[in-house]
Formats: C-alpha cells, structure tokens, sequence
C-alpha cells in the first residue's frame, strides 16, 4: 500500500512539474516523463509523449533502467546527473541527453528533474523539439 501512495504523490508532483515545464516551453515541442525509483534505479512509469517519441510502448519500459535507453557513451553522465539529483533536494535540474529510440535512432532530449527524498523517487520530464 505504501508504494502505491508513494507512486500516486510522485505522479501529482509529475503534474505540477508538467504544468511549470509548459509554462516555459514552445507549444510544439513533445513531452516526456519518467518517474523511477532510487532505490531500484527502475522506471516505475513513463508517460506523455512517450510511445509517439521513442516508440517504445509505456508499458515495455516498466522495470527499464537508464542503461537500457542512454547511448553507452553517455551512460556515466547519465548516472552521474541521477547523483546530481540527490543531492539536489527539492530543486530542479536541468540538463541534455540522449537515449535511444525502437528504431535504433538517437534522440537528444532536455531533461528537467527534481529528487523526491519522501517517495526515494526522481520525476524527470524531457523536452523534444518536433
């Protein structure tokens, strides 16, 4: 039950998160969105644009880490702004990478995310541009 709870509170701050990242983006760009844990260092969800973008149905990437969707050569900055995250409590963090599509093809996406330290949970929204 406690996971449950804790997955409904990440997913409304994944909201408010939403709605601050379109406040300051261009209409046209897609969104992404992934809240994972940090205690599995798993995708406990993934949503918005996500399928129409990687290809990738929201349900395939459950259970997915990081290494499973980042280029290998990006993996240690990957990992090392997840670090970033946590010891950045309560803020939000901007920053770029790339992860791979189902097609095989690299997508470079701005990432916004914020540690929730209450859930052991991160809420990561990307921004691609159409």
């Amino acid at each position: 039950m406690e996971n449950v709870l804790q997955l409904t509170f990440a997913k409304l701050e994944l909201k408010q998160m939403e709605l601050i990242d379109r406040l300051s983006m261009k209409h046209n760009d897609y969104v992404i969105r992934v809240i994972m844990s940090t205690v599995t260092d798993k995708f406990v969800a993934v949503n918005g644009d996500w399928e129409l973008v990687t290809g990738f149905k929201e349900s395939y990437c459950i259970d997915k880490t990081w290494e499973d969707i980042a280029p290998k050569n990006q993996i240690k900055n990957v990992l090392g702004y997840m670090d970033y995250l946590k010891k950045s409590q309560n803020t939000f963090q901007k920053t770029k990478f790339d992860i791979i599509k189902k097609d095989g093809k690299i997508l470079s996406v701005d990432w916004t995310g914020k540690y929730f330290p209450e859930i052991n949970g991160m809420v990561l929204i990307g921004r691609v541009t159409r």
